[in-house]
């Protein structure tokens, strides 16, 4: 069925001569407390062509669109991207896929916003700024040097945000980590921490531990069936336990 779907969005677009990239994901949650609860958190759909990118997910039975952007290559170190997209603050974005986020729960909400955004690289420093509706404004800059990075965020809401990841290796075991800290004077020093740790004997399994500056611990296993399946646990510090299979195509 799914391939069938697949091939019929394939087939409307090529005979209207666009040529484009079809990717999705979805998961489903099963969460064990004082009762037994299912759920599916994420089912999304990606189109993107030359330049531009449309994403969807489907929530509460309704088509959410959560990009429709276009991005243009002003040089060859400048890009301007236009349209609906996610803005410039810290290291969230994206987590809420189940592809990209290793854990079961999502450290803090992302955002978006429909306006023009700028971004540019140069020797390891990367700065990205957003302009949008009602005058809101974002930026983050963040400068990358071995596996690791540091970025400073700050918007029009007066929010200031410090993040670091990176990738290390632990006596010979491959350690990623990301930690996010509000510093803003309203933050009240707000923080997460997330760690993925992948040793080679696990086969594609991983162990996950986080903490954040509401005292909850957590930790669980990622395992990747395969390229396209994933399994993760999550146990978090009110006994609550989370078991997400995802798959992407």
């Amino acid at each position: 069925m799914k391939s069938t779907l697949r091939n019929l969005f394939v087939s409307t677009f090529v005979m209207t001569g666009m040529v484009f990239a079809l990717s999705g994901e979805f998961s489903s949650d099963v969460t064990f407390g004082d009762d037994v609860s299912f759920s599916t958190p994420y089912t999304g759909v990606s189109l993107s062509g030359d330049g531009w990118e449309l994403s969807t997910n489907l929530s509460d039975g309704n088509v959410s669109v959560e990009e429709a952007k276009y991005t243009w290559n002003v040089t060859d170190k400048v890009t301007a991207t236009f349209g609906l997209q996610a803005t410039p603050y810290g290291l969230a974005w994206g987590l809420h896929r189940p592809s990209n986020n290793s854990f079961v729960s999502v450290p803090r909400e992302h955002a978006t916003g429909e306006g023009v955004g700028l971004g540019t690289s140069l020797y390891g420093v990367n700065v990205q700024a957003f302009y949008g509706n009602d005058e809101f404004w974002a930026g983050r800059v963040s400068y990358s040097l071995f596996d690791h990075a540091v970025g400073v965020s700050a918007d029009s809401d007066e929010s200031l945000l410090v993040d670091v990841s990176g990738n290390a290796s632990v006596l010979g075991v491959p350690v990623s980590t990301s930690l996010e800290y509000d510093a803003s004077s309203n933050g009240d020093g707000a923080y997460w921490v997330r760690s993925v740790v992948t040793p080679d004997f696990a086969k594609g399994a991983s162990l996950l531990v986080g903490y954040n500056s509401d005292d909850e611990l957590l930790y669980g296993v990622r395992y990747n069936c395969s390229d396209n399946v994933f399994l993760s646990t999550e146990l978090s510090g009110d006994g609550d336990t989370s078991v997400r299979v995802s798959y992407k195509f």
